[in-house]
């Protein structure tokens, strides 16, 4: 009986170093109703993505709205406050489209400025007297208590300062925010281009991490702010209102994103987050649009008049929030409700959510929210949600469900694995020679590798995942090399 042949052995090639993801879905802006225009416009003018445009003029609404009307959900009233995070390269031109977006808000900041420096004035001149008036009544206090609690109570409450016409900040911590409400308005705005280091800078280091990660939630949530500090006694902030939008580099929103407090917390599911194809090296036009400029000045008009408007205050308080709730038709609950059914089968073991459940549970709030932005904008008096709004809101949170989805696979690459996936992108289109050693590499490889130490650390990483094969002896660069690599290409 004749043996049978062995079967050659064939090398299965190089493995992949990290779970491929794939580019994001096309952004839906036919989506965002009346958001539609000055989205369009602001990406025309910078020629920055879509969805980058979508979330500064998202941010920009959700700021204008949230203080006159909370919303109707499935679960009960919300507020109409919206969080964003966008994940972009330096260059993406987001302070560039930011800056259009947020126009209205920085307008209405302005306008309030000269009415907050008068009302500064006016206000020291008042505490200096009242103080004086303090001193002399509690240094004329004798026996009679009757009298002198008396004349303190005709004296009045002490003068509160003027409400800081600021109501954006992208610098601040978290704890900063919360130590000024007092003299902040109740509709505010978290809004940065340099979201790492809000996410990543003092409020974030680990004595801090807990508490701000729970103050950011309790944010988003509306929930009372408390706030517990040994000398400043204990304070209680009710009835605020923030929206947010971070703007993040990739290296920072990885370790975000991945961050097992941060999703505990439930705060990475209160985001509306995207990460968008670049568009950096083809943005070619360079001529300005009047017809999209003139949509961008419409709309950052609209954005100055809502902020303008009146909100409900709780009785006797300035900044403590009572707003009217903004109820659904019926057709949108209808259409909020079949949505939030589909979510929740998608979270199901093998499902398409099964991995991002916290965020893919919180979508039809998302989705409640989104539509009482959009309805606003258009009418700040109205009191109904209608169903083909509720629509459009639906379709943009199914958007950002699939975000969360495959951002997921990205989040938490280990630096080595990082480095080695730098390493192997360089080699591959940028080093045309069959080989090439550590020594090269190091002096004209990825800049964050540039000793050769390192660049040995990387090989030896892609040699074991088939990327690069042992080839001491072979000529580079016109050179004979004891140690060098050869570079597979497919």
């Amino acid at each position: 009986m004749t043996a049978p042949e062995p079967t050659p052995f064939t090398p299965e090639g190089p493995q992949p170093l990290i779970r491929e993801t794939a580019d994001a879905a096309p952004y839906p802006v036919h989506a965002l109703g009346p958001l539609r225009g000055p989205t369009e416009a602001i990406a025309k003018v910078t020629e920055a993505p879509p969805a980058m445009c979508a979330a500064s003029v998202l941010a920009a609404s959700a700021l204008a709205v949230q203080g006159l009307h909370d919303v109707e959900t499935l679960g009960g009233p919300r507020p109409v406050s919206l969080f964003l995070l966008t994940v972009a390269e330096s260059g993406e031109r987001k302070s560039t489209a930011d800056k259009l977006a947020m126009q209205g808000v920085r307008a209405f900041e302005a306008k309030l400025r000269p009415e907050y420096d008068e009302a500064l004035e006016s206000y020291h001149r008042e505490h200096a007297i009242w103080e004086k008036r303090k001193a002399a009544i509690l240094r004329g206090a004798g026996e009679n208590q009757a009298a002198t609690r008396a004349d303190l109570c005709d004296l009045g409450p002490e003068p509160e300062p003027p409400l800081h016409p600021s109501i954006v900040t992208g610098s601040a911590t978290v704890e900063g925010i919360v130590k000024h409400l007092p003299v902040l308005r109740a509709s505010l705005g978290i809004m940065t281009d340099e979201g790492g280091l809000m996410l990543g800078g003092h409020g974030m280091k680990s004595e801090n991490r807990l508490n701000t990660l729970a103050t950011f939630t309790a944010m988003w949530d509306g929930s009372t702010l408390d706030r517990w500090r040994a000398g400043d006694g204990i304070a209680s902030y009710a009835g605020r209102r923030f929206s947010s939008h971070l703007m993040i580099q990739p290296s920072a929103a990885e370790e975000f994103l991945g961050d097992p407090l941060a999703n505990g917390q439930g705060l990475l599911a209160r985001f509306l987050t995207c990460r968008p194809v670049s568009h950096i090296g083809h943005r070619l036009r360079l001529t300005q649009d009047a017809d999209a400029m003139a949509e961008v000045d419409r709309f950052a008009k609209r954005i100055e008049g809502l902020l303008s408007h009146p909100m409900a205050f709780a009785e006797g308080r300035r900044n403590e929030l009572a707003p009217p709730v903004l109820t659904l038709a019926e057709d949108a609950r209808g259409v909020l409700t079949d949505f939030s059914r589909e979510m929740e089968q998608a979270q199901a073991q093998g499902e398409t959510f099964e991995d991002v459940r916290a965020f893919a549970s919180k979508t039809a709030e998302h989705a409640a929210r989104l539509s009482a932005v959009f309805t606003l904008i258009c009418e700040e008096t109205t009191a109904t949600v209608t169903g083909e709004t509720m629509a459009d809101a639906v379709e943009l949170a199914r958007f950002y469900a699939n975000e969360a989805a495959r951002l997921q696979n990205a989040a938490v690459i280990p630096p080595h694995i990082a480095d080695a996936e730098l390493m192997k992108r360089w080699l591959l289109t940028s080093w045309a020679e069959e080989f090439v050693t550590a020594g090269l590499a190091a002096q004209r490889g990825p800049n964050s590798l540039r000793t050769a130490e390192k660049c040995r650390k990387v090989f030896a990483l892609l040699e074991s995942h088939g990327w690069l094969v042992r080839a001491d002896g072979a000529t580079v660069d016109g050179k004979q090399r004891k140690e060098a690599w050869r570079v597979v290409r497919s």
